[in-house]
């Protein structure tokens, strides 16, 4: 527990992500942790076969019979050439974050030189760490498959599967080593049942870690949008029905749009990387500046997690369009906070300041609150 003399608390996460919500989902487990008097760190695990997703020529990994098979991502690398300067601004706001907040250390790039025995307590998560489709196959780190673990308790926060279900093998390894957790949670309610039927042992649900923060903690690390209120979009894939709904509003509002993703996540028919004329694509921004645009925007439109769940941190308007594979986690978030006339289905939506404004904003908060509170007792339970 806290004082002068505790033990460092480890934290296995997808931190090395040149992404706003992993980043941001890591600061946020290590800061509250820290705000309930423990001292935390990132463990670097950081395997090429994630990493080099993110590389200028990308190097992407797939499952194949004989293991895992590698390759370069033409099109990617195509579209961050395309890119030229801006995505090695991106990629430099993103390194800056991450050093300054969350780890300088060097990564370790294999699970076989990992080393638990300087820790008491790992906890491992949130975001995916447990869906194959992210990590390649259930990756041994975070399953804790981990031959140098010694005598530490693995603690699982809000550890997601995606929403994809298992396949058999996957099941039975996944049972076999997450069945040493000392105490398991994850952040989709719909994932509950299945891996406590998996387990056999109750599993806790909790939210993720940057609802666990109130406003006044995101401030410190945000950067502030100086300009007018704009309509931010952030998609982490295509959507013509957000796209076209976006044009619309924005005809009818004044404001102008601003995308903080790639331009290649607008639109489907889109391919030459070049930016969309009526829309401002800002891709150079970092957590920090993503952050200060959700705080001051008009409304936001997106189909991202985590740029949801801080336009409720805000209170900023928004419409969440559904994810084609990931929505269970949106849907569960809003759900659980009385928010689901929020969530975009099939057909076009309604007014997104109508909507803003008949929500019980008394009412979220105090189920957030409630949520809240379960969240950081299985951390105080857990330390």
């Amino acid at each position: 527990m806290s004082g002068e003399d505790s033990e460092v608390i480890g934290i296995l996460t997808f931190y090395w992500a040149d992404d706003y919500g992993g980043m941001l989902q890591a600061y946020a487990l290590k800061r509250q942790l820290e705000l309930l008097g423990e001292k935390a760190e990132f463990i670097p695990y950081a395997p090429v076969r994630l990493t080099g997703r993110y590389w200028l020529c990308p190097l992407w990994a797939e499952r194949k019979d004989s293991g895992l098979h590698y390759f370069f991502h033409r099109y990617l690398f195509k579209q961050n050439l395309l890119l030229g300067r801006s995505y090695w601004r991106r990629r430099r706001m993103m390194r800056a974050f991450r050093y300054r907040y969350l780890t300088k250390r060097l990564p370790v790039r294999s699970v076989k030189y990992l080393s638990l025995q300087p820790y008491q307590t790992v906890f491992v998560g949130s975001d995916q760490v447990w869906n194959p489709d992210i990590t390649i196959d259930l990756d041994d780190a975070y399953i804790g498959n981990i031959p140098r673990r010694g005598d530490c308790r693995l603690i699982a926060y809000g550890a997601s599967l995606g929403g994809n279900p298992l396949l058999a093998d996957e099941r039975k390894k996944f049972a076999r080593h997450v069945c040493g957790f000392s105490a398991v949670s994850v952040r989709e309610e719909t994932d509950v049942p299945r891996i406590e039927r998996l387990l056999g042992r109750k599993v806790w649900n909790v939210l993720d870690p940057v609802l666990l923060l109130g406003r006044a903690e995101w401030e410190k690390v945000s950067k502030r949008y100086t300009g007018e209120g704009a309509i931010v979009l952030c998609t982490t894939q295509p959507d013509e029905l957000l796209l076209d709904y976006a044009r619309s509003l924005s005809k009818d509002s004044g404001r102008k749009i601003i995308s903080l993703s790639r331009p290649s996540n607008l639109s489907g028919h889109f391919r030459d990387g070049k930016a969309i004329p009526e829309i401002d694509v800002r891709i150079e921004s970092g957590p920090a500046e993503f952050l200060g645009y959700i705080r001051s925007a008009y409304c936001v439109l997106t189909n991202s997690f985590h740029a949801m769940a801080f336009s409720i941190l805000w209170e900023t308007p928004f419409l969440c369009f559904r994810h084609s594979t990931r929505s269970a986690r949106q849907e569960d978030l809003l759900r659980k906070l009385g928010l689901l006339s929020h969530l975009v289905g099939p057909d076009k939506p309604g007014n997104v300041m109508e909507i803003w404004s008949g929500t019980d904003w008394k009412q979220v908060r105090g189920r957030l609150a409630e949520a809240r509170e379960l969240s950081r007792r299985y951390i105080i339970e857990n330390m």
